[in-house]
Order: structure tokens, then C-alpha cells, then sequence
């Protein structure tokens, strides 16, 4: 009488898995892993889709940080998003191409971009802002 392939696998408790992935610092791994594998199994994708998801997941978070660790250690005075902006003034800006601009594709291509205007259109030079230094009386 043989045993079934699945009695052979080794059984993987969810305590010590977790600690493990704690250990090695794969928070969203750690977090996810259980639901991407139960979501997985529903839908019968491969062990690798399921391990490219987790590692997809692991990466985003990771990037995330990394941007928001370099922001914070930037010191910017003040933080302003796309999502701040005044769209209803001035009137004659064009939203799509501004959203365009914001997506840095240019770089891509080595092309300047320049912002043209009168004063008051919020149109702020890296210069405007003194170091946090300079600030300092």
C-alpha cells in the first residue's frame, strides 16, 4: 500500500513560517501570504504565478518605502502632491499634458521641460526654498 503524495509533504505551521519571514524583513510576504496562496488554490494558478505575486508585492512595498524614506530625509519645507493642485486656476492650463508632463517620460528621451508664465502661476524654482540651513536664524 503506498502513500499518498500529499501525505509525504511536510506539513509548514503558519507560526514559525511567519517568524521566519520577519526575520528576513519580507513584511508583505509575511502579511499576504496566506490569503495570495487560499486566492491562488481558488484559482488554480501555478506555484510560480503565486510566488512571482508575492515577490511583485514584496517589491512595490519595498520601492514605497525607499521613496518615502528619501522624501522624508529630503526635508522638503513643504510636501505637495499632483492631487493638491488648483486645476480651476489659471484657466488656460492644460490638464492632460501637465499630467502628462508628471509621468517624466521626457527624461526618457533627454528633453527639456520648461514652464512658462506670469508671475503668480505657480511656477516655484528649486531656488525659492532655502536649505534647511540657511533657514535656521
Amino acid at each position: 500500500m503506498s502513500a499518498s503524495p500529499l501525505a509525504l509533504e511536510p506539513t509548514v505551521t503558519s507560526a514559525p513560517l511567519a517568524q521566519q519571514l520577519r526575520h528576513l524583513k519580507l513584511a508583505f510576504i509575511a502579511e499576504h501570504h496566506e490569503n495570495l496562496a487560499k486566492e491562488a488554490a481558488h484559482k488554480q494558478t501555478s506555484h510560480l504565478e503565486y510566488l512571482g505575486e508575492l515577490v511583485q508585492g514584496e517589491t512595490r512595498l519595498r520601492r514605497d518605502r525607499a521613496t518615502q524614506n528619501r522624501i522624508r530625509q529630503a526635508r522638503f519645507p513643504i510636501i505637495k502632491t499632483l492631487d493638491q493642485f488648483r486645476w480651476d486656476w489659471p484657466h488656460q492650463i492644460n490638464q492632460a499634458q501637465v499630467k502628462h508632463h508628471f509621468t517624466l517620460s521626457f527624461l526618457g528621451t533627454h528633453t527639456n521641460l520648461i514652464y512658462l508664465g506670469n508671475v503668480g502661476l505657480g511656477k516655484p524654482q528649486p531656488g525659492n526654498y532655502p536649505s534647511r540651513s540657511e533657514r535656521i536664524t
